[in-house]
């Protein structure tokens, strides 16, 4: 029995590496290929690529923070090749409520209460609003935050904080929020029933209902790590919330099981301790 085959395109990024190994672990063919096997913005190419491949599914998380235009190009590219695969997941977020009108637990029909003015909310923004038009072919899956290895350490962080830890400086954030993060394994066990279910809509919050605070979330890393490490709040009180509501998904599917902070933080942070590459991350955050 032949496997089924999944195309993952975004393989370089933080999610798109993880998926790439959760898919193959459950015994998928994946297909990821490179930008110089596979350029997402020749029209042609990307016709021709899916014609000949004819993947079952298309994970779609590449992504250009900074252009507008790529990131709308490359998801037209792929919708319009629809007859050549059953399902592409895209991955949302919650940056398409837009950042400058955030309310606590955004539901889905909070969506065009608002326009994003910022590149990445607006490319996001546009392409959910076009997966409405795509029942059962194309679904649009909404983070909020979401966490793991692979992440950009630099800036992420909860990474970014594991690694301040491990190189001895004091766990650091600007102020305290409530965030909603899921754990990007938890994530990607929706996956495959996603993919083989027909849904009730194309556009799903996948967040958690309990956002969590900043400070708890350092203070996990801080019982952790098994040196002495302060936590720098570097100005009191909170920026508010950012979160999402997941009654939408949890309804139909049932509540997403999520591994508790206390078990996620911990498997990040021996993913970093035991990295090859550790001293290069360390030597990054020293500055």
């Amino acid at each position: 029995m032949s496997k089924e085959k999944i195309l993952i395109l975004g393989s370089n990024g933080f999610i798109g590496k993880n998926a790439v190994e959760f898919f193959a672990e459950k015994s998928f063919d994946v297909y990821s290929p490179k930008r110089q096997e596979l350029n997402l913005l020749d029209t042609h190419a990307v016709e021709s690529y899916l014609a000949d491949l004819k993947p079952d599914y298309v994970l779609m998380s590449a992504v250009n923070i900074q252009s507008l235009e790529e990131n709308v190009q490359t998801y037209f590219n792929l919708q319009r090749c629809t007859c050549y695969y059953k399902k592409m997941i895209t991955i949302g977020s919650g940056a398409e409520y837009d950042m400058r009108n955030y309310v606590p637990k955004m539901t889905e029909e909070y969506f065009k209460k608002n326009i994003p003015a910022d590149t990445y909310g607006l490319s996001k923004f546009i392409v959910g609003n076009d997966v409405e038009h795509h029942a059962g072919k194309i679904l649009n899956l909404r983070v909020f935050g979401i966490f793991g290895k692979y992440e950009d350490y630099t800036r992420r962080f909860i990474s970014n904080n594991i690694c301040r830890a491990l190189a001895g400086l004091d766990i650091s954030l600007n102020q305290d929020m409530l965030f909603d993060y899921i754990y990007v394994q938890d994530f990607l066990q929706l996956l495959p029933n996603l993919f083989e279910t027909k849904t009730q809509f194309n556009n799903y919050n996948i967040c958690s209902n309990e956002p969590v605070s900043l400070l708890r979330l350092a203070k996990e890393i801080q019982r952790i790590h098994p040196g002495n490490v302060e936590i720098t709040v570097k100005a009191d009180g909170s920026r508010g919330e950012y979160s999402g509501c997941n009654s939408r998904f949890s309804t139909e599917f049932g509540p997403i099981d999520e591994t508790p902070f206390s078990q996620s933080i911990e498997e990040l942070y021996q993913w970093y301790a035991n990295h090859p590459n550790l001293t290069l991350f360390l030597d990054k955050v020293r500055g």
